[in-house]
C-alpha cells in the first residue's frame, strides 16, 4: 500500500516542479519546453492511472473541452484530406500538446486550490526574467547572444515577434496585478517597464494588439480618472524615451501613419493575395501549405524567404480551410464567452478578455499561432484563468 502512495507522492512533486518551469522555459528555451511538456505530459498519465477515482471526481468537461476536441477533428481532417496520412497524423499530435498544456494546467488547479498561487508565481517569474532581459539587450548586454537585429530586442528569443507575442500576454497580466493589489504603482512601473520592451521589438502588430487590449482592459475595470493619470504617465514614459533613443523604431512605427511613397506597398497584400487565391481551390478543407515567397526590401538587403500569410485567418484557410477557420474562431468565442461570464467573480477573467483582443487584432497582421513559444504561452494564461474560474463555480455550487 506505501509504495503506490509514495509512488504518487513523488510523481505530484514532479508534475509541481515541471508545471512551474513551464512558461520560464517558454520566455528563455523552447528546447527545455519541449522536453518539459513530454516530460509533463508522463507525469500526468501516469497520475491519472494510478490515482484514477480521484482524479476524474475533481474535473468536470467544460463548454471550452468541447470547442478543443471540434478544433482538433477539424484541423485533422482537413490535413488528412489536403495533405494526406503522414501529415493529419502530425497535425495531430501537435493539436494534441495544444489541448494538453491547457488541460494540464485546468487540471492541476482543480486537484487544490493553492496551485493557483504556484500557477500565478511561475507567470510572474517568467515576466520578470522576459522584461528584465529585453531592458539589458536595449543597453547592448546580450549576455547569451540571442539579439539578431540591434535595434530590436528580442529577449531570450532570436525572433523579435517570438519576445512580442509572449509580451502581450506579460503586459496585460501585470497591468491586471497593478489593478488587483489595490493599484500599487510598482506594479504599473513594471508594466511601463514591459510596455518599453513592447515598443523596442518594433514589432508594429504587436504593439497595436497591446494598446487595444490595454484601452479595452480600462474600460472593463471602469478605470477612474486619477488611476487613468497615473496609467497615463507610466506608459506615456517608454513612448517619449523611445523617441527619444531610438529613433529608428519610432520611424519604422511613424511609416505606418504617414507612408512613404517612395517605399514599395507592404508585401502583406501580396501574401493576402496569394493566401487567397490558394484557398479558392479547396474552400472547405484548404489546400495544404503556403507556398515559399521570396522577398528583397531593396539590394542592399539580403533575399527573406516568407513561409506564411501573415494573418492568422487566411493562413489556418490556406492550412485548413473553412472548417478549420470557423473551429479556430469558435475556440477563441467561446474561451471569450467563458470569460465575460467570469468577469465578477474572477480575479483575471478582464486580463484574459484584453490578451485574446489584442492576439485577435495582431492576427490581423500576423500568425501568431504557427509560433510555438507563444501559442503554448496564451495556452497556459487561458488554463490558468479557466481553472480559476471553474474552482470559484465549485465553491458556489
Amino acid at each position: 500500500m506505501s509504495s503506490p502512495l509514495t509512488l504518487i507522492r513523488i510523481l505530484e512533486f514532479l508534475e509541481l516542479v515541471i508545471i512551474f518551469l513551464f512558461p520560464i522555459s517558454l520566455v528563455t528555451s523552447i528546447t527545455l519546453a519541449g522536453i518539459l511538456i513530454y516530460a509533463g505530459a508522463a507525469c500526468f498519465a501516469l497520475l491519472l492511472i494510478l490515482n484514477q477515482k480521484k482524479s476524474l471526481n475533481v474535473y468536470s468537461f467544460s463548454e471550452i473541452d468541447i470547442a478543443f476536441l471540434i478544433y482538433i477533428l477539424a484541423f485533422v481532417v482537413s490535413r488528412f484530406i489536403n495533405s494526406g496520412i503522414g501529415t493529419g497524423f502530425h497535425t495531430f499530435f501537435r493539436m494534441c500538446q495544444d489541448y494538453f498544456v491547457y488541460l494540464w494546467v485546468v487540471f492541476f488547479l482543480s486537484k487544490n486550490p493553492r496551485n493557483c498561487r504556484l500557477i500565478h508565481r511561475a507567470i510572474l517569474v517568467s515576466a520578470f526574467i522576459a522584461v528584465i532581459y529585453g531592458l539589458l539587450q536595449f543597453f547592448h548586454f546580450d549576455f547569451f547572444h540571442r539579439q539578431v537585429n540591434v535595434d530590436r530586442i528580442s529577449g531570450f528569443h532570436k525572433n523579435p515577434y517570438t519576445y512580442g507575442g509572449q509580451l502581450i500576454v506579460i503586459f496585460l497580466f501585470l497591468l491586471n496585478e497593478w489593478y488587483r493589489r489595490d493599484k500599487n504603482l510598482i506594479w504599473l512601473f513594471f508594466a511601463s517597464l514591459c510596455f518599453f520592451c513592447v515598443l523596442n521589438t518594433s514589432e508594429r502588430a504587436v504593439i497595436f494588439g497591446v494598446i487595444a487590449g490595454f484601452i479595452l482592459y480600462l474600460i472593463l475595470q471602469k478605470i477612474k480618472n486619477k488611476d487613468l493619470v497615473s496609467c497615463a504617465f507610466f506608459l506615456l514614459t517608454p513612448v517619449f524615451l523611445t523617441v527619444m533613443f531610438h529613433r529608428k523604431v519610432f520611424k519604422r512605427i511613424k511609416n505606418i501613419v504617414s507612408p512613404n511613397l517612395k517605399n514599395p506597398p507592404n508585401i502583406r497584400f501580396k501574401l493576402w493575395g496569394i493566401a487567397l487565391s490558394i484557398w479558392k481551390r479547396n474552400v472547405l478543407f484548404g489546400a495544404g501549405n503556403f507556398p515559399v515567397v521570396s522577398y528583397q526590401i531593396a539590394n542592399s538587403f539580403p533575399v527573406q524567404y516568407l513561409r506564411h500569410a501573415h494573418n492568422v485567418y487566411l493562413q489556418v484557410l490556406v492550412t485548413n480551410g473553412l472548417i478549420g477557420l470557423l473551429s479556430f474562431i469558435n475556440l477563441f468565442y467561446v474561451i471569450l464567452k467563458t470569460a465575460f461570464y467570469g468577469l465578477k467573480s474572477s480575479k483575471y477573467a478582464c486580463s484574459l478578455i484584453s490578451v485574446l483582443l489584442a492576439f485577435l487584432i495582431e492576427g490581423v497582421f500576423e500568425y501568431f499561432w504557427g509560433d510555438s513559444e507563444v501559442r503554448y504561452l496564451l495556452l497556459y494564461f487561458i488554463g490558468f484563468v479557466s481553472g480559476d474560474l471553474l474552482e470559484l463555480n465549485t465553491k458556489e455550487v
